[in-house]
């Protein structure tokens, strides 16, 4: 999700709400349309894609690259999604891009004060409090996510075949398969150095009762506040949750966050400099994450900073790589959802769910 979601949301309106992947664990590849986007998302992903027509051209991608780059210590967080024409975004980013239909996607400050209206609704609903007292804000937007809410997590994988499993998932609609004819597309994340968990200067965010992140800074703030609030919207940071919940270890699941990206820096709209860069707007309604799109060359030692890898799974191929991820490693809906409200969503997927 999807690198790979937890999501299997209880009701149809609550799948609606998940991005794809470790959202509110649910899966990976849960509807995010395009709806009112000025710009297709497919377009900005494909010229750095990598492509796989067969289990075996993906499986060398996965093992030919990126077990090369993580035996130097990279770390990448997986995200599959069912359709390659879906954005990168969190609920929250999408809900907000949706309801506003507006002229210009959001930027991080409306995303803040969105979120903080939320987290004080939570506080007034008296759901802040956990059975060993008050929950951080990261545990509170994790439950959110878990639910159904919008929220500015990603959910995400630490596991590639089960981030490739989220791209080629078998979904459902009303009885009928949804998504077969559509291309998958699988993310790989660097975020070296950038787990929250493992990083001495943000392991604390784990447990604040205030959101840690800086919150937007005004020109005349001071300089450690507009660096803070800059870094914020330049970089994207993953959190690998405590296993809360089954689903969260049945998907080796995790989160990315970061701020809503801002230019500089800027993002070329090919390896060929003369195709010129996207505009902030067009950058925005593709990620709400300030990640950098990498050609996928095995040859290279891939970039260190805010990369991000992708390969577009052919249509024609996810039925092939399922059997391959069923039959081989044992991940099918049972044991990526092996809960109630995951057996609720895919135990009957031939009943139709209305008239």
């Amino acid at each position: 999700m999807s690198a790979l979601a937890w999501h299997a949301c209880p009701t149809r309106s609550q799948r609606a709400w998940c991005s794809t992947s470790s959202r509110c664990l649910r899966s990976q590849g849960d509807e995010i349309h395009t709806r009112g986007a000025q710009m297709n998302p497919d377009d900005f992903w494909k010229p750095f894609e990598g492509r796989a027509e067969s289990y075996e051209q993906v499986r060398d991608l996965i093992h030919g690259v990126f077990d090369k780059w993580s035996s130097r210590g990279r770390l990448f967080a997986w995200r599959g999604q069912v359709d390659a024409s879906w954005p990168l975004h969190s609920s929250l980013y999408r809900r907000l891009l949706w309801s506003t239909n507006a002229a210009k996607a959001p930027d991080e400050k409306t995303l803040h004060k969105r979120e903080g209206d939320i987290l004080a609704d939570v506080h007034r609903w008296g759901l802040h409090m956990g059975a060993r007292g008050r929950l951080s804000i990261l545990a509170q937007l994790a439950m959110l996510q878990h639910y159904g809410a919008p929220t500015r997590l990603i959910d995400v994988t630490f596991n590639p075949l089960i981030g490739l499993w989220f791209a080629v998932e078998k979904k459902w609609d009303n009885g009928e398969p949804k998504y077969e004819d559509a291309d998958g597309r699988l993310f790989a994340i660097d975020v070296t150095d950038r787990l929250i968990n493992e990083n001495g200067t943000y392991r604390s965010w784990e447990d604040e009762l205030h959101r840690p992140w800086p919150k937007p800074a005004a020109a005349d703030a001071p300089v450690e506040d507009r660096t803070s609030y800059k870094e914020w919207r330049t970089r994207a940071f993953a959190w690998r949750p405590a296993h809360f919940e089954r689903r969260v270890a049945a998907q080796n699941g995790g989160f990315i966050l970061g701020g809503v990206p801002i230019a500089p820096p800027q993002w070329p709209k090919s390896t060929n400099p003369q195709d010129g860069k996207w505009k902030i707007d067009e950058v925005r309604r593709a990620t709400s994450l300030a990640l950098r799109a990498h050609k996928l060359d095995p040859q290279a030692g891939g970039v260190t900073s805010n990369a991000v890898y992708t390969i577009r799974i052919k249509a024609a191929a996810k039925k092939d790589i399922r059997n391959w991820l069923e039959n081989l490693f044992g991940y099918r809906h049972s044991t990526i959802y092996p809960d109630y409200t995951g057996f609720a969503s895919f135990g009957t997927p031939d009943l139709k769910s209305r008239p």
